[in-house]
């Protein structure tokens, strides 16, 4: 498989898992097309948007920021992220994520299956 960036197209998003905010996101990868994974996208949260703390009883997902700085959110405790830091929860955790800062925050999510759920 091969798809080119030219071809991706990017969505406005609103109240991501019910936070706050405008952000945008590009789907790279869906349900079915590589072993494992349920999705793998690009989300860009603009300045005080968030995406809502929410659980992933049966799957896990990854958050790699790429860019910008914020507020990382992992089965209720809060710390600090930036460019390169990197968050994982696992099956029966929650998470989410706030930009207070007055840039843009961008993050690769990988979203999978739990090992059991194969």
């Amino acid at each position: 498989m091969i798809r080119r960036h030219a071809d991706l197209i990017e969505e406005p998003k609103l109240n991501i898992r019910g936070g706050l905010g405008a952000g945008r996101s590009v789907e790279l990868l869906k349900n079915g097309e590589m072993a494992h994974i349920v999705s793998l996208g690009r989300t860009t949260l603009e300045p005080g948007a968030s995406i809502g703390e929410h659980a992933h009883p049966n799957t896990e997902d990854l958050y790699l920021i790429l860019e910008g700085r914020g507020t990382g959110i992992l089965n209720g405790e809060r710390f600090p992220v930036e460019a390169g830091d990197l968050f994982l929860v696992k099956a029966g955790g929650g998470h989410g994520l706030v930009n207070d800062s007055d840039g843009p925050l961008t993050f690769l999510g990988v979203l999978t299956r739990e090992a059991g759920s194969l």
